[in-house]
């Protein structure tokens, strides 16, 4: 009664009404700086994306941000504004400018959200750019010539058992296996591989009867959940409140896909790291030593400091970002790749040709100039690679103080600028008929038959993108080609592929939304890295 009557009877309507035509103002305000007025307004782009992120979000929700930004690009050509602060720049100049040195940008909020504690940020992570610097600098060490070379024989060791084990899935030799989806038997294989580099034993996926096959699955939710809330509209508001009680809350209620997660890399990193704590305490010959890259990753120090690189928490979440990035990227090139083997008879044949003429026996595949002079074997991955780019929507990448300058277009800071990696994959000014699978064109030769002119294979080259580029490029890069390399030529040497007839699991459909219509195109969903299904094969051995 008493604030009654002081604000008077119809005191409650009036600040009701106030306050809606408050917010409309707002609304309206907000509406004509973000189309007339805003840094960005200059680029061409949908309507409602200049005004509000949702339209991004929702193609991230349906893995197809990728697949839209292609559509845009079509539209407006390949500089467009996609969100009311981001824009990018789909060109081979401006991806080396953003990604460059010179670039005066740094990862943006999106990488801040994953991180299970302030602990627990790694090098892929690290929106900071002096903790970056210093976390790259101890994982080079991980992945210096030494570590590589030590590295090898766990390769070669579950690529060989993952050939056995494909081949007894044929009744008797000589005969077809049984269908098989390349995807899942990937996955179980890098995943093995990454088992015993990372924490000193193989997972056994690819074995049968193995009770871990659902882990791939697993990683696969958790990015399913976590993608697009980190590229979502509350994206700020989560990282505000992450240490102001989110991670309390989401350590005693996450999903339990979050917590099967977290709980298969801790418990992983915690009976690895009691091994080289006893090896600490009662060094073994160095002969008996098991150096897998976790043993150089324990034993890293910082060049610049002369400090232990990492602590617990750290390596922790180093190994969580080699399991997805070293298992998931590699995994979703060679399952490509073999979609692409199955459906083109006469570059399997050619790529078969090469690997037989260059090594006289299946013992001799392994890494050195031999392997490395396969020339269209590195083409081939090459267009595999260029068709499912990894990462195939835009890294996102936030400008710093000073703002920057990108093919003539000034960015102030706190923007966001990139470049969508499938739309500059499928550039047809780069790459002419970007939706033909055409290994030819990563090969110098005046015979369109056998190759391409060295100007458009520069161009190609400028263009690549699958390992992105600058500070943040794939530490793993090099091994990464080791054993993309060693799993086609070993495969081809031992087996011919097809297509399982009754089943294009992977490819396009006609009828499919539009982006998705190409059958033989390999299809990808943006989870950050990209999911994917298929394709089912069989494989019949070889006789030598």
């Amino acid at each position: 009664m008493v604030f009654q009557g002081v604000l008077g009877e119809g005191s409650y309507p009036n600040l009701f009404a106030l306050g809606t035509t408050l917010a409309l103002a707002y609304i309206i305000f907000t509406a004509i700086y973000r189309l007339f007025f805003h840094p960005l307004a200059k680029f061409p782009g949908p309507f409602w994306a200049r005004l509000t992120v949702f339209p991004s979000w929702w193609h991230t929700r349906t893995g197809d941000r990728h697949i839209w930004l292609y559509s845009l690009q079509e539209k407006y050509g390949p500089e467009f504004r996609y969100r009311p602060d981001s824009v990018v720049l789909n060109t081979p100049s401006s991806y080396k400018q953003i990604f460059g040195p010179t670039g005066n940008v740094k990862k943006g909020i999106y990488y801040q959200i994953w991180p299970r504690t302030p602990n627990t940020i790694n090098t892929w992570s690290s929106t900071n750019v002096n903790v970056h610097s210093r976390k790259r600098r101890v994982l080079n060490y991980a992945f210096s010539e030494a570590a590589l070379r030590s590295a090898e024989v766990f390769l070669h060791s579950n690529i060989d058992r993952w050939l056995e084990l494909m081949g007894q899935l044929a009744s008797k030799d000589g005969e077809w296996t049984s269908s098989l989806n390349m995807c899942d038997w990937m996955n179980w294989l890098v995943f093995d591989i990454l088992g015993d580099l990372c924490f000193g034993k193989c997972f056994d996926m690819k074995e049968p009867g193995s009770n871990l096959r659902h882990i791939p699955e697993v990683m696969v939710a958790f990015l399913e959940l976590l993608h697009p809330i980190s590229f979502g509209p509350f994206g700020d508001l989560w990282v505000w409140l992450k240490p102001r009680g989110l991670d309390w809350l989401l350590s005693v209620a996450s999903p339990s896909v979050v917590v099967n997660w977290q709980n298969f890399v801790a418990q992983s990193l915690n009976d690895r790291s009691k091994v080289e704590q006893e090896q600490e305490k009662n060094p073994k010959p160095e002969g008996e030593v098991r150096k897998d890259f976790f043993h150089w990753l324990f034993k890293a120090v910082d060049p610049e400091t002369g400090k232990r690189g990492y602590d617990l928490d750290e390596l922790y979440a180093e190994c969580e970002m080699l399991i997805i990035a070293g298992s998931d990227t590699t995994s979703i090139v060679l399952s490509a790749a073999f979609f692409y083997l199955v459906r083109r008879p006469d570059i399997q044949a050619k790529l078969r040709e090469e690997i037989l003429s260059t090594f006289s026996s299946y013992d001799e595949i392994k890494s050195g100039d031999k392997l490395v002079s396969c020339k269209y074997m590195t083409a081939f991955l090459k267009e595999a690679m260029r068709m499912t780019p990894p990462v195939a929507a835009e890294p996102s990448r936030e400008v710093l103080p000073g703002g920057t300058t990108v093919n003539g277009h000034y960015i102030p800071e706190g923007l966001h600028v990139s470049t969508g990696l499938y739309c500059l994959s499928y550039n047809q000014n780069i790459y002419p008929e970007p939706f033909k699978f055409r290994p030819e064109r990563w090969i110098v030769d005046e015979d369109e038959e056998k190759g391409s002119s060295s100007d458009s294979v520069a161009l190609a080259e400028n263009g690549f993108c699958a390992f992105s580029f600058g500070s943040r490029g794939c530490v793993g890069k090099n091994l990464a080609w080791l054993e993309m390399r060693l799993v086609i030529a070993k495969t081809l040497w031992t087996f011919e592929m097809r297509a399982d007839p009754t089943n294009k699991l992977g490819g396009g459909d006609p009828n499919g939304r539009p982006g998705r219509q190409t059958e033989d195109q390999y299809q990808i969903y943006d989870i950050f890295v990209a999911n994917r299904k298929g394709p089912i094969v069989q494989a019949k051995r070889i006789e030598h």
